[in-house]
């Protein structure tokens, strides 16, 4: 099986817009009335959930008027907060579940002007040069096993001096990592890759390395309020979230951001 089947199946599902929708119904929420920050227990699939993407849209300067490019947008949450700043964003994923959903979501928030969604890979991007002021990555690099190529696409559309936040589940020590985890059922769809390797990447791509914040204890703690992102991930999620504070806790994970110029 090709390895894009591979990720998109394992992140794949049907009919998830409605899924979401009526899982917030049964915690309470008004989804006649939906907002952003409504979907926040389950759109923000990564480490440190809305608070972490905030600090990622922070660090890039996310405002009224930034053009944004959000690569590995899944359903849309990080691009949604930014859109709810003013920025315009362009969202991608390879799944077109997450795709479909994102756009859905979007649009039951009154979003939809403000954020677009586009299923295509990140190493072939459908945008001209230079047409994003900065752009994210959030917790997507561990399933790409060639990093520099879409590091190079993000570099070919995003204007001179602009700044991409790259925050990812990284490798700061050895030992074998448990299965399955949150992004992957083994290491046939798992590339997870230490700081020092995103740097290079990120050079040989065109970029200048800034910043380096290793996230972990700032991103620690419970998840929040409402339904879990099993509703999304499966109902297996809880081991493969146990896995990853496991490696996490044995010194072998940390959510890291790298912040990169365009040279």
């Amino acid at each position: 099986m090709d390895l894009r089947d591979i990720v998109t199946g394992h992140y794949g599902s049907v009919d998830l817009a409605e899924t979401i929708i009526g899982s917030l119904a049964d915690h309470g929420v008004d989804v006649e009335h939906l907002t952003a920050g409504d979907l926040s227990s389950l759109d923000q699939l990564h480490a440190g959930f809305r608070p972490a993407t905030e600090h990622v849209l922070d660090r890039l300067g996310v405002g009224p008027g930034t053009h944004l490019l959000d690569v590995g947008c899944g359903i849309g949450g990080p691009s949604r907060l930014a859109a709810g700043r003013g920025a315009q964003v362009n969202g991608v994923d390879l799944t077109p579940a997450f795709v479909d959903t994102a756009k859905q979501l979007t649009s039951r928030v009154g979003l939809a002007g403000q954020a677009s969604f586009d299923v295509t890979s990140g190493d072939s991007l459908p945008f001209p040069d230079a047409s994003f002021d900065v752009a994210m990555m959030i917790h997507v690099g561990m399933n790409l096993p060639d990093k520099q190529a879409v590091f190079s696409e993000v570099r070919r559309v995003l204007a001179v001096g602009g700044l991409f936040a790259v925050y990812d589940q990284m490798r700061v020590g050895d030992g074998e990592l448990p299965w399955p985890l949150p992004w992957a059922d083994d290491e046939h769809s798992s590339f997870v890759e230490r700081q020092q390797e995103y740097a290079d990447h990120l050079v040989a791509s065109g970029f200048t390395v800034e910043a380096v914040e290793d996230r972990t204890d700032a991103v620690a703690g419970p998840p929040p309020p409402g339904p879990s992102n099993a509703v999304i991930l499966g109902e297996d999620f809880g081991r493969r979230i146990g896995n990853n504070v496991a490696a996490t806790k044995a010194g072998t994970l940390a959510a890291v951001l790298v912040l990169a110029r365009a040279s």
